[in-house]
């Protein structure tokens, strides 16, 4: 089974494919994807009722969870390959298959062994890992919906987008491919103007590429940058800036 909880919601088995206008409703799109977020543990009606409607809980909530809970139910059954939604003493555990595939969990993974591939001396495996984490993280989540843990998660998952343009630029750096590695260091900064390493790995690949006077142009963008912001660039950005133009 695969699922994708990033983007727009699926869930794929072998007999079918149950896309997210067959899921019920945005109710039954929040829980769904909240449940599988916490599919390692029992998760609590009161949990799941916040989840769901905040502090805006409906004067029936239990009936109205149990309504939802019975159609995500019925979704699950569609699906087969015996994923199921449990309930049992006043929570909710999510069963799937043991080998499922969820993108989420697939793009964490990716970016946390990045760096150990990457110190392996298989930049093409880091690569790749990187990619594949920027590509899932770079979907969004849940568009238009609102929640504490709904922010949090994409605050999350946008960490994530960053950290794989990182690393997909220090490979395509170590490569030696400054045209593919100015590319993504653009995109970073266009993600975060603020977070540095995006002006010191564009002025590396600048400076790979033989243009050293645009690296410098990219360190007073990167000083007008911070400076709205009441900051100044950190010593290791000042001192990839010294080799680049040296």
């Amino acid at each position: 089974m695969r699922i994708q909880i990033c983007g727009r919601l699926s869930i794929e088995g072998e007999r079918l494919t149950i896309d997210e206008p067959e899921l019920p409703g945005r109710l039954g799109r929040r829980l769904w994807t909240y449940l599988v977020l916490n599919r390692r543990r029992p998760v609590g009606r009161d949990e799941v009722i916040t989840a769901l409607w905040g502090d805006e809980s409906p004067d029936a909530e239990d009936a109205s969870l149990n309504a939802l809970t019975s159609r995500v139910r019925g979704v699950l059954a569609r699906a087969g390959e015996g994923a199921a939604l449990r309930a049992a003493t006043g929570a909710y555990a999510l069963a799937l298959p043991g080998d499922t595939f969820v993108d989420r969990e697939r793009a964490w993974i990716a970016i946390n062994h990045v760096a150990a591939i990457r110190r392996e001396g298989d930049i093409a495996g880091a690569w790749s890992e990187a990619v594949i984490a920027n590509e899932i993280a770079a979907r969004g989540f849940l568009p238009g919906e609102s929640g504490g843990w709904i922010e949090a998660e994409r605050r999350t998952l946008h960490d994530i987008e960053l950290q794989a343009l990182e690393a997909i630029c220090e490979a395509e750096l170590d490569q030696r491919q400054p045209t593919g590695a100015e590319r993504v260091a653009r995109r970073l900064i266009a993600a975060d103007a603020l977070r540095e390493s995006g002006y010191r790995l564009l002025m590396r690949a600048l400076a790979a590429a033989g243009n050293s006077a645009q690296a410098a142009r990219v360190m007073e963008e990167c000083r007008a940058a911070l400076a709205d912001a009441d900051a100044l660039p950190s010593p290791e950005t000042e001192r990839v800036y010294r080799e680049v133009v040296s």
